[in-house]
C-alpha cells in the first residue's frame, strides 16, 4: 500500500501521487496518532468546473490566509469536467462566502 502524508489516504500499488493533495505518496502511513490530530468540521462554500474561478478562488483564500481543501481538484479533466469543491472549517465559513462573494 501507498499512502499520503497529508490526507493519509491509501493507494494501490503503483500510485505515486495523491488525487486530492497532489503530494508523492510514500511507503508508511503518517506516524502521528489519530489521538493527536485535530478534528475539523469543514462545509463547503464554493462549488464550480471552472478553472478560473478555481484559480481566482484558491487565490482569494490564500491572500486572506483561509486554509482550505480544494476536493476533487486533481482529478479535473478537460473530456469529464468534475467539480471541485471547496472546504474550509466552519468557523471560517462565513470570511469565505464575504471573500468568494463575487464568485458565488
Amino acid at each position: 500500500m501507498m499512502y499520503c502524508p497529508e490526507c493519509r489516504a491509501e493507494y494501490r500499488e503503483g500510485f505515486t501521487k495523491c488525487a486530492d493533495c497532489g503530494v508523492r505518496l510514500v511507503d508508511e502511513p503518517s506516524s502521528v496518532p489519530p489521538s493527536e490530530l485535530e478534528f475539523v468540521d469543514l462545509e463547503e462554500v464554493l462549488t464550480t468546473i471552472d478553472y478560473g474561478q478555481i484559480a481566482l478562488a484558491k487565490s482569494i483564500l490564500d491572500a486572506e490566509a483561509i486554509h482550505y481543501v480544494a476536493h476533487g481538484e486533481h482529478s479535473h479533466s478537460l473530456q469529464s469536467p468534475i467539480p471541485v469543491r471547496f472546504l474550509v472549517a466552519k468557523e471560517d465559513v462565513a470570511r469565505a462566502r464575504e471573500v468568494l462573494d463575487h464568485l458565488l
